[in-house]
């Protein structure tokens, strides 16, 4: 009962305005109660899903969305039962929608790869870069549910999870549930420990079905891809052979949305992907077509374009954002970040998070107003003689 009750507060964070979530927490301990007594007795099922489309960063996708009660039960099924016993299996470099890893850490941990790669090899050398076509959706069932069988020896346990894999339909895990996301970080463990163990690729990352492979040899890397295209297709992973490609390193290549170059001197220039400003702009001048039908107001565009400006600021695209920055002011009418003799300040925003650069400045304020102070007094002794 604790555990349902702990669920369905995490639950309802961000969507206690829904009347679906408002009508389960007035009669709270009888809907958990309900839920337990179908759990223990093993006749729980689950409520028809609620089906949408939505389109982002260009993909349109397919959500298969959970009633609030079915959340609550595979939130406490996920976060003290699956997660716990299979998450300890995974990779340290696995890190998609685990609890203190994420997106940044995957960058990161590129990053400290490219670095420790350019000590031993300098930039001379390749990456393998992998991608998964309709990865959520062709993932079979009964090779997901046997590998959970292996780790987890709880027959009740593996009926429930076998009988909500099975909601989905004959083959794939969709997209909105907790369910899913566990099965997708989950499920490859095979090939990451084939990668690291087996062939011990120390420059080896994954994130969900997007993974990176740095080597100094391109035959090892073609070697590789073979045997992961074997491992791949007998798990009943389709790997998507155009994105799936091996890249100089020297040249730059792009993960997770983010442009990355090597030079000689070992500096890792990390800039943006193309698309993302692209679509960051065509984003702005839509939102002001619907400001224009008051069916926008300008504080949220602010809302939008602060998220992604604070994200972009911390790469090497200045020049992009003071091109998105004037256009947020013709727009909205309000300059983004510090003004300076009429030309906005792209880093205005980052100067003010650092002390160190808040200390110079102060300083170099100090001095300036020292040196006009002087110059006037020159002036008046000058005047006086």
């Amino acid at each position: 009962m604790d555990n349902l009750y702990k669920s369905f507060q995490k639950c309802k964070k961000g969507t206690d305005w829904k009347a679906s979530v408002q009508y389960y927490e007035a009669d709270i301990m009888r809907n958990i109660t309900k839920a337990r007594r179908g759990l223990i007795n093993g006749c729980y099922r689950q409520k028809p899903f609620s089906e949408f489309d939505i389109s982002e960063r260009g993909k349109h996708r397919h959500i298969r969305a959970l009633h609030i009660s079915d959340r609550v039960i595979q939130r406490n099924l996920c976060d003290n039962i699956l997660n716990p016993h299979l998450f300890k299996y995974l990779i340290h470099d696995n890190g998609a929608s685990i609890k203190g890893k994420g997106i940044e850490f995957t960058r990161k941990r590129l990053q400290c790869h490219l670095e420790r790669y350019y000590r031993k090899h300098g930039n001379k050398g390749y990456v393998l870069l992998i991608d998964f076509s309709k990865y959520f959706d062709n993932i079979p069932h009964d090779i997901l549910c046997k590998k959970i069988a292996e780790k987890i020896h709880d027959g009740r346990i593996v009926n429930l999870t076998r009988y909500l894999v099975s909601t989905f339909g004959d083959k794939g895990v969709g997209i909105g549930s907790q369910l899913s996301q566990t099965a997708g970080i989950f499920y490859p463990t095979e090939l990451d420990n084939f990668c690291k163990i087996v062939r011990r690729c120390r420059y080896y990352g994954r994130y969900m079905d997007d993974t990176y492979i740095i080597h100094e040899s391109k035959d090892f890397l073609r070697d590789l891809l073979e045997e992961y295209k074997a491992i791949a297709e007998r798990l009943g992973i389709i790997i998507n052979a155009k994105k799936t490609q091996i890249v100089k390193l020297e040249k730059g290549f792009s993960f997770l949305q983010i442009r990355y170059n090597i030079t000689e001197s070992g500096k890792i220039i990390k800039r943006p992907a193309r698309k993302g400003i692209v679509r960051e702009r065509r984003k702005l001048k839509k939102l002001a077509g619907l400001v224009s039908k008051n069916r926008m107001t300008l504080p949220q565009i602010k809302e939008q374009y602060k998220s992604w400006r604070g994200n972009a600021v911390r790469y090497n695209a200045y020049k992009s954002v003071r091109n998105l920055d004037a256009l947020y002011k013709s727009i909205t009418g309000e300059t983004y970040g510090r003004e300076r003799n009429g030309k906005t300040d792209g880093a205005g925003a980052n100067r003010g998070r650092n002390p160190h650069a808040r200390f110079k400045a102060g300083r170099a304020d100090q001095r300036h107003r020292r040196l006009e102070g002087s110059e006037d007094l020159r002036g008046t002794a000058g005047g006086r003689g």
